[in-house]
C-alpha cells in the first residue's frame, strides 16, 4: 500500500511499526490508525538486508523524515535473537538524530495484536522455533500472557496440550498442519499464522513509552 509523495510530505506525529522477529520482514507507516504506507517481504535468512531495502523504499516513495515519526512499534522477543537484533540497530541508526516515542512488545503480544476477531477463550500462542521443538505461550482473551512460556517436542504430550479448549495462533502452527496426527487442530485456529507490522495499528495495549529500544528477550530455553 502506498500514497502519493505529496500527501505524505504534508503529515506528521506518524508512528511506523518495524518487524523481522520471524520469517517474514514488514514496515508500516501509519496514522491514527489508518495505514499510509504497508510492505512487508517472506525471508528465511539475510532479515537485514531485506528490512534494509524496505525501509529505503519507504523513505523514497513516501519522501519522510525521521523527525516527521513520533512514535516506533517493535518487537523484543522472544524469537531470532539476531534478526532482532539487526531490525534494533538499523532504527538506532535510522532515528540517530531524533528522539523518537518507542513502544516495544513480546512477539505474542505481536501476535495476539493480529487478531481480528474477539475471543472468549484461552489462546495458545505456537512458534516455530527452528529446532526439533515448538515454544508455546498461553495468552488470556485480554491479552494477557498466563505463565511462562514452554518447550515441547511435537509428541503426544504436545497433542493432549492442544486437544484442550484453546484457540491456536502462531507460525508454529503452520508445521503441525502438516501432520496427520494433527489434522484435529484445523478448527481451533484462528490466526494470525505469521508476523506483520501492521498488526502494531491495533492499539490493546497500555505500553509504556520509553526513548530507548528495549533489551531483547533471550529465544526460549531448549528442551
Amino acid at each position: 500500500m502506498q500514497i502519493e509523495n505529496k500527501m505524505v510530505s504534508k503529515l506528521n506525529n506518524l508512528e511506523i511499526g518495524i518487524d523481522s522477529s520471524l520469517s517474514y520482514c514488514s514496515i508500516t507507516l501509519f496514522k491514527k490508525k489508518k495505514i499510509i504506507w504497508d510492505k512487508g517481504k517472506k525471508c528465511e535468512f539475510g532479515h537485514e538486508m531485506v528490512l534494509s531495502k524496505l525501509l529505503n523504499q519507504l523513505i523514497t516513495q513516501t519522501n519522510i523524515l525521521p523527525e516527521d515519526i513520533n512514535f516506533l512499534h517493535i518487537n523484543k522477543g522472544p524469537a531470532r535473537f539476531t534478526a532482532i537484533r539487526n531490525c534494533h540497530a538499523l532504527v538506532k541508526g535510522y532515528f540517530i538524530n531524533h528522539s523518537v516515542n518507542i513502544i516495544s512488545y513480546s512477539i505474542f503480544e505481536h501476535f495476539f495484536l493480529g487478531l481480528t476477531k474477539k475471543v472468549d477463550k484461552n489462546i495458545l500462542c505456537i512458534l516455530d522455533t527452528n529446532r526439533r521443538d515448538l515454544a508455546i505461550q498461553k495468552i488470556s482473551p485480554l491479552g494477557k500472557l498466563i505463565g511462562k512460556t514452554r518447550t515441547l517436542t511435537i509428541n503426544e504430550k504436545l497433542k493432549e496440550l492442544l486437544e484442550g479448549d484453546y484457540i491456536l495462533i502462531g507460525n508454529g502452527v503452520n508445521k503441525l498442519k502438516k501432520k496427520k496426527e494433527f489434522k484435529f487442530i484445523s478448527k481451533k485456529i484462528l490466526g494470525p499464522l505469521r508476523l506483520e507490522s501492521n498488526y502494531f495499528t491495533n492499539t490493546h495495549y497500555d505500553k509504556k513509552i520509553n526513548k530507548k529500544l528495549p533489551k531483547i528477550i533471550y529465544p526460549y530455553s531448549p528442551i
